[in-house]
């Protein structure tokens, strides 16, 4: 499960603005993003495919999203499933 996580950065520690329910001793990955920049980042994007699919009709998009997102989570079930 993938999820974006604020914190802020107080004494040498990152603290989560909100709780995370986690399991004690979760292994997890951190990719260290400053908010602003995220943001800038993903409206550049928006702004790009928006203008990329302006003539495709947006029935069409969200079905080809929706075979997106269940091709990755089968993939991802797959591979916790494997040793």
């Amino acid at each position: 499960m993938e999820r974006i996580v604020r914190v802020r950065f107080e004494n040498g520690i990152l603290r989560p603005l909100a709780p995370l329910r986690l399991r004690e001793k979760s292994l997890l990955l951190v990719t260290l993003y400053p908010e602003a920049q995220w943001r800038a980042e993903v409206a550049r994007l928006r702004r790009h495919m928006r203008t990329r699919t302006r003539a495709i009709p947006q029935a069409e998009i969200e079905a080809e999203v929706t075979r997106a997102r269940a091709e990755a989570k089968a993939k991802r079930c797959a591979a916790q499933r494997s040793p």
